[in-house]
């Protein structure tokens, strides 16, 4: 499923100027693309566009090679997963009658619904006998964001939108869901639209970054990309001082390291070696532990270079300038 904007605008009744200008861009399949921006930069309204909970005031939005105006939205809605961040749990349902909500709505057996329900829980490190048959208030605030996701993934929707989907949890937590659902996203390639304010998820998060200031698009591209050409002092400022520490995040350690056929042997020993593709910061992290100024560089069995302090700081300063 590939989702298209084109110059897509959304002015609100009794408002002098839109929530959304002129927005076009693209989602391939299987990509998370990531929207990044302030408050009321009209994120979240691009969201709603895409489900058809608003309408575009102009413009087109495409998914799948079709105008979603000519779409039911009720019909469109059951094929997007939705997921927010103040989860929106039904209250007064067990959690598993809040995952079966879609299924149920489909007509989907109830043996295939309790079926789905036991092996999301599962996918979402919940043990459906302990939680099944709860209510939301009874979880903590990380398995109610977890059961979020789940409900939004049950009948399997080939596109998810994620609105600030783990901002109502702590740093720790929210650390851990971002992780678990990019390992899921490895193994089921969905298409997601994901908002975020926080640019360290944003780039952890993204094959692409969309950042929007005051309703209009002013950088697109690879979180890479990004971090080393900003478009504006924006853009800047929103990225942060330390992006030349954020792009550690991103680059492979054997992409600054040194060749080399050996590796000393007492780096070995210490333990003060990496994988090649291991990001600089993990190399970085060790190399503080170790107390060493530089690290060897494994792929796989084979030892293939070395990556020293300096060659990082290098690094740093050339993107940072």
């Amino acid at each position: 499923m590939m989702i298209e904007l084109k110059k897509v605008s959304k002015t609100f009744p009794g408002s002098d100027r839109p929530s959304v200008d002129q927005v076009s861009f693209r989602v391939n399949q299987g990509n998370i693309c990531v929207l990044l921006g302030p408050s009321g930069c009209g994120k979240t309204t691009i969201l709603r566009m895409i489900n058809r909970l608003e309408e575009p005031s102009s413009g087109e939005i495409i998914v799948n090679g079709e105008n979603i105006t000519g779409v039911d939205p009720p019909i469109l809605r059951r094929s997007i997963g939705y997921v927010i961040q103040q989860i929106g749990l039904l209250p007064h349902r067990t959690i598993e009658q809040n995952i079966a909500l879609v299924p149920e709505l489909l007509g989907w057996s109830t043996s295939r619904t309790m079926k789905r329900v036991r092996e999301l829980l599962e996918m979402m490190g919940l043990n459906p006998e302990e939680v099944a048959r709860k209510y939301p208030y009874q979880l903590s605030g990380g398995q109610m964001q977890r059961v979020g996701v789940a409900r939004a993934m049950a009948a399997d929707p080939p596109i998810m939108l994620m609105d600030e989907p783990f901002g109502a949890v702590d740093p720790i937590v929210r650390i851990r869901l971002q992780d678990e659902f990019l390992s899921l996203q490895q193994r089921l390639g969905k298409t997601i639209c994901f908002v975020t304010h926080d640019i360290n998820e944003a780039i952890k998060m993204g094959d692409y970054l969309i950042i929007f200031n005051q309703g209009r698009l002013v950088q697109m591209g690879h979180p890479i990309d990004v971090l080393i050409s900003p478009a504006d002092d924006f853009v800047l400022s929103l990225i942060g001082d330390d992006r030349g520490v954020k792009i550690l995040d991103l680059t492979k350690s054997e992409a600054l390291m040194e060749p080399a056929g050996e590796i000393p042997g007492d780096l070995i020993e210490s333990g003060c070696v990496v994988q090649s593709i291991q990001p600089v910061k993990a190399a970085l992290e060790v190399m503080m532990k170790k107390n060493s100024d530089q690290v060897g560089i494994f792929r796989g069995d084979q030892a293939i270079g070395l990556l020293s302090w300096d060659r990082i700081k290098k690094h740093v300063n050339r993107v940072s300038g």
